[in-house]
């Protein structure tokens, strides 16, 4: 056999190995991919019932595809050089922007503009007045906050490609909707806005604003319910113990953290129950707040960095995440503050709030 012949039949034999190996790799070797959905289960050829399973080479191809040797490993080099070289997420849910910068792929509605229609909006607005009013018969003081995405506050290291921050946007319109209808609600979008070249608000990998974002907003919700209470946004320092949410959905199984501003000025407080995570659908804090006040916080994931600071702040908080919003909780619940808290890309959901009758 000459030498031609020996390289192609070469060529040919590591063709099949790299094929056969992810395949025959799944005998002895475990991905450990973290991901956020529950993968495939082996197969069965018989059911429950005794049956011949009709849909077993489907679900094998399915648990193949799921299961293959180093399949873990290949999609993180798949997305390591995705974003190293080409600039590319290989999850459209993340955005690539300048400087490290990621952003969160389903705000790109709003950044482009307005989405929502003026009778749209217009709804959303009547149904925040139905709720003022029906907390205000219930003898407790309403406050709603809608906190902006991180495009919205940092447009400028967005990729170039979709061009510049729209200015009319369905957050503006409704605040506006909301001044005219004396509804009170804390501008967070002036507000870091304002402060954003003083301070970092956001984290550069993560959805969420940062600690001292959460902290500027706080202050001006506590002067809305015209409390005295406020937080230095000074004397932090600075730890990588925050795991980033946007990173971690590009490389899953990759450890990575990001640099979180940490006060040492807490309060302290104790969790009422047993506490899983900040994300749990509700939560409840007691503290030796010497002001006796209690507040009901209806708030999405952005609340999770106000909790830490507020479970001091109050006698009693209740946080809760369900959604659409329940509100007979507030009948239900001793306080004497309702804070309703949303982030930007989802403030449609507020026209979803049902009233009690």
């Amino acid at each position: 056999m000459n030498k031609e012949k020996l390289t192609a039949w070469g060529f040919v034999m590591i063709f099949f190995i790299l094929c056969i190996i992810p395949s025959a790799g799944m005998l002895f070797y475990h991905s450990e991919l973290a991901e956020n959905r529950t993968l495939s289960e082996k197969p069965v050829f018989w059911t429950e019932e005794g049956k011949w399973n009709r849909n077993f080479f489907d679900e094998l191809q399915t648990y193949v595809s799921e299961h293959f040797a180093f399949r873990g490993e290949l999609v993180e080099a798949d997305s390591l050089i995705k974003y190293q070289l080409l600039r590319t997420p290989s999850d459209d849910q993340v955005v690539i922007g300048k400087k490290g910068w990621l952003y969160f792929g389903q705000t790109l509605a709003d950044y482009a503009g307005v989405t929502l229609s003026d009778e749209e909006i217009d709804n959303i607005a009547n149904t925040l007045a139905e709720v003022t009013q029906y907390v205000e018969h219930m003898g407790k003081q309403p406050l709603f906050v809608i906190v902006p995405n991180k495009n919205s506050i940092y447009p400028e290291y967005m990729p170039a490609r979709f061009g510049d921050k729209a200015e009319r946007r369905n957050l503006t319109l409704l605040q506006q909707c909301m001044t005219d209808q004396e509804i009170p609600f804390v501008d967070a979008y002036q507000l870091l806005l304002a402060h954003k070249d003083t301070e970092a608000l956001y984290l550069h990998e993560d959805t969420h604003w940062n600690y001292t974002g959460a902290r500027l907003v706080l202050n001006e919700i506590y002067a809305a319910f015209g409390l005295s209470e406020q937080y230095s946004l000074t004397g932090y320092t600075m730890e990588e113990n925050h795991e980033p949410d946007l990173y971690k959905i590009l490389f899953p199984s990759k450890e990575h953290f990001e640099a979180q501003h940490i006060y040492k000025d807490n309060k302290p407080y104790d969790y009422v129950g047993r506490l899983h995570s900040l994300d749990d659908i509700t939560i409840r804090t007691t503290s030796s707040a010497q002001n006796g006040e209690s507040i009901l916080v209806y708030r999405d994931s952005f609340g999770r960095a106000m909790i830490p600071f507020m479970g001091g702040s109050f006698s009693q908080a209740v946080f809760n995440r369900s959604t659409p919003y329940d509100l007979s909780l507030i009948e239900k619940t001793e306080c004497n503050y309702v804070l309703f808290e949303i982030v930007e890309r989802n403030l449609q959901d507020l026209g979803q709030i049902v009233v009690p009758k």
